[in-house]
């Protein structure tokens, strides 16, 4: 499975304007082509960053919901009334290397740079930093890597009803030795000062 990110800066003064153009592209993507879009935006980061993205079976699949939305004269409009108030747009594929749970309110991503020479052993250590993950927090956590971009990037997913649930996993593993001692073992399989989070609110 692949999931496919459209990653969005738009102008803040008129972001209202902008969530709402974004928000029914999304619609009309599920309604009329079957698509199974989300519409976030980021927490404790940037605040102008939305983000449209949907995950697909296959390439094949992302290539027919292309050609739809090429020919589809209300997205068309939608994306070309984005232009006033998207001030930059960024297209990213990644492969779902294992799922996470099924979409909640909020999702927390974490990235960082594999160092390429070991790619096959970081992404196999970070399936079992995920399932470790799992185990702990009851909650599955999914592991993705590039197709587009820098192929060393990877990242992890996990979703939350609510960010004090967030913080609180994230309290319970960083008080686990067994965990830490995953960041020991990193050293030779990621490029060091990579690691980088990120949350981001589902909208409705």
């Amino acid at each position: 499975m692949y999931q496919t990110f459209r990653s969005m800066t738009v102008d803040m003064s008129r972001m209202q304007d902008a969530i709402g153009m974004i928000t029914t592209a999304r619609d009309r993507l599920n309604s009329e082509h079957g698509g199974n879009y989300a519409v976030s935006v980021a927490i404790g980061g940037d605040p102008s960053a939305v983000s449209l993205s949907s995950p697909f079976e296959t390439l094949g699949h992302y290539q027919a919901m292309r050609d739809a939305v090429a020919t589809d004269s209300i997205i068309q409009s939608i994306i070309r009334m984005g232009g006033d108030v998207i001030t930059s747009t960024q297209d990213s594929i990644a492969q779902i290397v294992k799922p996470p749970a099924p979409r909640g309110p909020f999702v927390s991503v974490s990235q960082a740079m594999m160092q390429l020479p070991a790619l096959v052993d970081a992404i196999g250590f970070a399936v079992e930093v995920a399932d470790f993950v799992e185990q702990k927090t009851g909650n599955a956590t999914g592991v993705m890597t590039a197709v587009t971009g820098n192929r060393a990037q990877m990242a992890w997913i996990g979703f939350s009803e609510s960010l004090d649930q967030l913080g609180t996993e994230g309290q319970t593993l960083e008080a686990d030795p067994d965990y830490l001692a995953f960041f020991a073992r990193s050293e030779s399989l990621f490029v060091p000062g990579t690691l980088e989070q990120s949350i981001w609110q589902m909208l409705p």
